[in-house]
C-alpha cells in the first residue's frame, strides 16, 4: 500500500535534534511547542461551526443548495527525509510553506475537486512534529499549521478530510495505551484496540487534538470528515489472534478462539467500541461534524493478497457503528475485481463510502499514457460497486525510493490532475476517454488455460496474466470482431524463469487465413518486459494469434494489446 512509508514512521522517535529542511519564506510562525494537557475539555458553540453537508441514506447532501455533493480529490503530502527514513512532514513548522499550499488549493478547486486528505500526525517524532517533545500534550506550532490549513481551505472553497495515521510518538499517549499492556498484547496494534488503556489514549490524543484546535477558532466547517485512523487493522500472526485454543479476555469480554466466530466478534467488538468512544469526543468538539474511519479491504470472502498478514474486517461495521461514513481504499491492479472488493468490504446503501485512496502503481503501470482512461474505468467499476467519493493517491509524486509510489495528479504537468477533474470528467461514473487498444475485451481463445488464469485476463487491462498451464508451443488468439487496420502490437510478458523466447505474431482479414510470413519475435525475456512489432503501413487484421515456439517457462501472456493507425 502507498500508506506504508507513513506507517513505517512510527517504528521510533525522533531524536530531538532534527537536521531540517531548508527553511521557506512563508513558514509558520513560531509560537512554544509545549501545549499540555487540559484537565477539561474546552468545546467551542457548535454554531460556530456547522458543516456543510449531511447525510442522506447513502449521499452527501449540501446543507445550502440540498443538491446531491460528489466527493472528489487528492491526498497530500510532503514527503521529506528524516533520520527514520521518509516521513510526510505536511503540517510540520519546519517545511510547511503557506503560500504554496494556498496555490495548489486553489489550483484544485478551480479544477472542480471539492477535498483535500490530509494525515494529521504522520510526523510524530521531532522537534517540529505534532507530539509535545519536552512533556504530555501536543506541540502548539504544529497546531498553529493545522488551523492555517484549515483556515486555507475555506478561502479556497476545499474541504478538507483529516485523518491521524496513530498515536504521536510523543505527549505520553503510547505510555497510557501501554498501561494495561505489559505482558498480555504484545503486538502494539492488537493490543491498542483490545485493552482499556488502547481506548483511553485514543481518547486523551483525540480531545487534546480537538480542545487545541477549538482553543485556536480552527475552521471545523471546512472538514469534510475526521477520520479516527488511516487504515484500521489488526496483526494475525499475533496474539490472540494466532491463537486456536483458549479463552482471551479484552476490554469488552472474554472470548474462546477455537470458535472462529468468537474470535471475529472478539475483533468487531473491541473495533466498535473503539470507534465508539473516540467518535463521541469528536462529536462533543464538533456536533455537526461527521465522523469515519479508512480501511483497505479484507481478505474475505472473495480471497486476496492485500494486506498480507494484516486482519481487516469492516462488513460488521457498516452494519452498525458510530462512523457516519466509510473510507474504503483501493488500488488499481489488484488481484480481485472492484465488485469483489466491495463484496469484501462489504458495502451498502446505507451510508456513503468514500474511496479514501486509489491510484496507480507506477512499479505495475509503467506507462503513464493510459493511465488516466484506466483510472477512469477503475472509479466507474467502483461508482457501479457502491462508491460515493474518490481522492486520488497523491497529489504530488512520492520519491523515487518509495517502493510503491503512484502517478501523481501533478506528472507530466498535470495530465492526471485535468482527466481526473470534475470540470473535464463531470460524471465519474461514466469514463469519457475512449480506449485506444484494440484489443480491450475483445473475445479470445487460446490452445489451453488455466482454470484460474483464463485467455480473457489477457484483454482485461489489469496485471492479471492469461496462463496457459503448459510448455511451449502454445497459442493466443484475439477476435477483433471486424477486419481493422493494426499498427502496433504490445505483449507484456509473464514468464518464470527468464530465458530466450520465441514468439510469432500472425495475422489474417475475416477470412482467416493467416498472412504468410508471421513476424518472429527471438531474444532474452523476463516476466514484465512489453515486446512487440510495429508496421511502417497498417496491416488489416480481424484474427491476431500469438504463438508462442520456444520458451523456459510456461506460456502465459500477461496483457496483449493491438493499437491503430494511431498508437499512443
Amino acid at each position: 500500500m502507498a500508506i506504508a512509508l507513513l506507517v513505517a514512521g512510527c517504528a521510533a522517535a525522533e531524536p530531538s535534534a532534527t537536521p531540517q529542511p531548508p527553511a521557506t519564506t512563508s513558514a509558520a510562525p513560531a509560537t512554544p511547542a509545549t501545549t499540555l494537557r487540559p484537565t477539561t475539555s474546552t468545546v467551542p458553540p457548535a454554531s460556530l461551526h456547522p458543516h456543510p453537508l449531511r447525510i442522506e441514506g447513502d449521499d452527501f447532501v449540501s446543507r445550502t443548495s440540498g443538491a446531491s455533493v460528489i466527493i472528489r480529490g487528492t491526498n497530500y503530502f510532503n514527503i521529506v527525509p528524516t533520520p527514520q527514513g521518509l516521513q510526510d512532514r505536511f503540517f510540520s513548522p519546519a517545511v510547511y510553506d503557506h503560500d504554496e499550499i494556498a496555490a495548489d488549493f486553489n489550483r484544485l478547486h478551480d479544477a472542480g475537486y471539492n477535498t483535500v486528505r490530509l494525515f494529521l500526525d504522520s510526523c510524530n517524532g521531532g522537534r517540529d512534529c505534532i507530539g509535545n517533545p519536552d512533556g504530555t500534550g501536543l506541540n502548539g506550532a504544529y497546531l498553529d499549521v493545522i488551523t492555517q490549513v484549515m483556515n486555507l481551505a475555506a478561502d479556497s472553497g476545499m474541504m478538507l478530510l483529516l485523518t491521524s495515521n496513530d498515536l504521536p510518538e510523543q505527549g505520553g499517549y503510547w505510555d497510557i495505551s501501554d498501561r494495561d499492556n505489559a505482558g498480555v498484547f504484545p503486538g502494539y496494534r492488537n493490543s491498542h484496540y483490545l485493552t482499556p488503556s488502547g481506548t483511553e489514549a485514543a481518547v486523551a490524543y483525540w480531545t487534546d487534538l480537538l480542545d487545541g484546535l477549538a482553543g485556536r477558532a480552527a475552521r471545523f466547517d471546512t472538514v469534510l470528515g475526521w477520520s479516527i485512523l488511516n487504515e484500521e487493522w489488526m496483526f494475525t500472526d499475533q496474539y490472540p489472534l494466532n491463537l486456536d485454543d483458549g479463552v482471551v479476555t479484552t476490554k469488552t469480554g472474554g472470548y474462546d478462539m477455537s470458535d472462529p466466530a468468537q474470535k471475529r466478534q472478539m475483533v468487531t467488538d473491541n473495533v466498535r467500541t473503539y470507534i465508539d468512544a473516540v467518535a463521541a469526543v469528536i462529536k462533543q468538539h464538533d456536533p455537526d461534524g461527521l465522523v469515519t474511519m479508512g480501511f483497505f479491504a479484507p481478505q474475505f470472502p472473495n480471497p486476496t493478497t492485500i494486506g498480507g498478514d494484516w486482519y481487516v474486517d469492516t462488513a460488521p461495521l457498516v452494519a452498525d457503528s458510530a462512523l457516519d461514513f466509510f473510507d474504503f481504499h483501493a488500488y488499481l491492479g489488484s488481484d480481485i475485481t472492484v465488485a469483489q472488493l466491495a463484496e469484501n468490504f462489504g458495502v451498502t446503501d446505507a451510508k456513503p463510502v468514500v474511496m479514501g485512496e486509489v491510484g496507480a502503481f507506477i512499479s505495475q503501470y509503467p506507462d503513464s499514457t493510459d493511465i488516466a482512461r484506466q483510472l477512469q474505468q477503475f472509479i466507474a467499476d467502483s461508482c457501479d460497486a457502491g462508491f460515493d467519493g474518490w481522492l486520488q493517491w497523491g497529489y504530488l509524486r512520492a520519491p523515487a525510493a518509495i517502493g510503491d509510489a503512484t502517478w501523481a495528479l501533478t506528472d507530466n504537468d498535470g495530465a492526471l490532475l485535468h482527466d481526473l477533474s470534475p470540470a473535464s470528467w463531470p460524471d465519474p461514473c461514466t469514463p469519457n476517454i475512449a480506449n485506444p487498444n484494440l484489443a480491450a475485451g475483445a473475445a479470445v481463445t487460446a490452445s489451453q488455460s488455466l482454470p484460474e488464469e483464463p485467455a480473457a485476463n489477457a484483454v482485461d487491462g489489469t496485471p492479471a496474466q492469461w496462463g496457459s498451464g503448459g510448455d511451449a508451443p502454445q497459442w493466443i488468439e484475439i477476435d477483433l470482431g471486424a477486419p481493422t487496420p493494426v499498427s502496433e502490437v504490445r505483449l507484456t510478458v509473464a514468464q518464470w524463469p527468464e530465458g530466450t523466447t520465441v514468439h510469432r505474431i500472425r495475422w489474417a482479414s475475416d477470412d482467416h487465413i493467416f498472412a504468410a510470413e508471421p513476424v518472429t519475435l527471438e531474444g532474452e525475456t523476463r516476466d514484465g518486459d512489453v515486446i512487440g512489432n510495429r508496421w511502417d503501413q497498417p496491416v488489416p487484421v480481424q484474427y491476431l494469434r500469438i504463438e508462442t515456439v520456444s520458451s523456459p517457462s510456461w506460456v502465459a501472456w500477461r496483457e496483449i494489446e493491438v493499437y491503430g493507425e494511431e498508437s499512443p
